[in-house]
């Protein structure tokens, strides 16, 4: 928190003196609102200690930046898939948008418009590559344990890139901190600096897979 007052900015470990103006936490202060932020307590096979942070989704559009965990999946793979399927999605839309209310066309071009999104979804979700600490690695459609689908988002909080990232690298948690930092989200459920828990919704129905292995 200290070093994100000092610095403004999350661009702390490239080793430029000049900061990617993408990377400023001015962002976390405009319409964006600000973000969730994890930093994870390690110690390697010798007792090292080794600190992780990482940060909630995308910053300002980018999933990667030096000195932060990366997401968990292919980042090339991701935008390739988006690329070729969501143009086409935007493609049907565009043509509901053409046809009358509750006409056959319609109602046919929206079936096919939510099929897509559907396998899209499914086909993100595949790309999530979760490892745990037994070295075993699944997808998030093959672990996640909640009752209902998968939400939006599942995979993108800081727990699961810290301890994918530890498990990977063969690191034992100690402890994990996750805080807010930027303007208060519009719910009212998070304002700068507070200190939270793992999402209920989507982290708990996959931090059961991940934390295998831990008390063996």
């Amino acid at each position: 928190m200290e070093s994100l007052t000092d610095c403004g900015t999350i661009d702390l470990f490239s080793g430029t003196s000049h900061s990617a103006p993408a990377l400023s936490t001015d962002w976390l202060y405009g319409p964006a609102r600000g973000k969730m932020f994890g930093v994870l307590e390690c110690v390697d096979a010798d007792g090292t200690t080794t600190i992780l942070r990482a940060f909630s989704g995308q910053y300002n559009g980018c999933w990667l930046a030096s000195g932060w965990v990366p997401p968990l999946f292919d980042v090339d793979e991701f935008f390739a898939l988006s690329q070729v399927v969501e143009p086409q999605i935007k493609a049907l839309s565009r043509k509901i948008d053409t046809c009358e209310d509750q006409s056959k066309k319609w109602l046919a071009l929206r079936k096919e418009r939510r099929l897509r999104c559907q396998q899209l979804m499914a086909d993100f979700h595949a790309l999530y590559k979760l490892t745990n600490f037994r070295g075993e690695t699944a997808n998030i459609g093959e672990v996640f344990l909640g009752e209902t689908g998968i939400p939006t988002g599942t995979g993108d909080c800081c727990a699961p890139k810290l301890l994918n990232f530890a498990a990977r690298q063969q690191l034992r948690p100690v402890g994990l901190s996750e805080f807010y930092w930027g303007q208060e989200n519009h719910s009212g459920t998070r304002q700068h600096g507070s200190l939270s828990g793992s999402c209920e919704g989507k982290c708990r129905p996959i931090l059961g897979f991940m934390l295998c292995g831990l008390d063996e």
